[in-house]
């Protein structure tokens, strides 16, 4: 959640830090450009290191949810979870992008033998990072309690309790009186991991 604050904030900061420089228009300036390559450099390392905190504390905590009953798999299933969560934001915003901007309409007079355009050129590039953002915020704002509630129940709330009927086995197994049973259901050999409880 620390490093989620940090990608809603900081990061779009750098990135209008970085648009305000283009949109002054004084490149050739050793300042302006400097200030510009910070920005670029800030914004893109910011990103990357939220990311990896985000994406390292998620594994964390999935692995340590994991239930045993069937593991991989369930690891599988959070993590296609939170990557699908993960990536159709692109989708939209890339749509919206196409969606709001704006070209000039330009056509050739032939009269005046010049090019006349209409219109303005309209960038939603800042209007979507700082839309984001507030999302973002928002986000923050109304279920943070909700992902730490859910984040500290226990571990028994994650399993799927498949292992249950299994536990159940091996106590009806635990009597020297069966042993017929004990073969069919594991062979002749008994699990390193289970030996324990027969």
């Amino acid at each position: 959640m620390t490093a989620y604050q940090f990608r809603v904030t900081l990061v779009p900061l750098l990135d209008l830090a970085m648009l305000a420089v283009v949109k002054r228009g004084h490149a050739h300036k050793l300042q302006d450009r400097l200030l510009f390559w910070s920005a670029v450099i800030s914004s893109t390392a910011g990103q990357a290191i939220v990311s990896s905190l985000q994406f390292n504390a998620q594994m964390t905590f999935f692995a340590s949810r994991v239930d045993p009953a069937i593991g991989g798999s369930y690891m599988t299933l959070l993590n296609t979870a939170a990557n699908l969560g993960g990536t159709w934001p692109a989708s939209l915003i890339m749509k919206l992008v196409g969606f709001f901007t704006k070209e000039e309409h330009c056509v050739f007079d032939e009269a005046t033998n010049s090019k006349v355009c209409t219109g303005t050129n309209q960038d939603p590039y800042a209007m979507l990072q700082i839309g984001s953002s507030i999302l973002g915020l928002l986000w923050i704002f109304l279920l943070k309690k909700r992902v730490q509630t859910i984040a500290q129940l226990p571990d028994d709330a994650w399993r799927t309790h498949l292992l249950d009927d299994e536990k159940a086995a091996y106590r009806d197994i635990e009597s020297p009186e069966k042993p017929i049973f004990r073969k069919r259901v594991f062979g002749n050999k008994r699990p390193a991991a289970r030996a324990k409880h027969i």
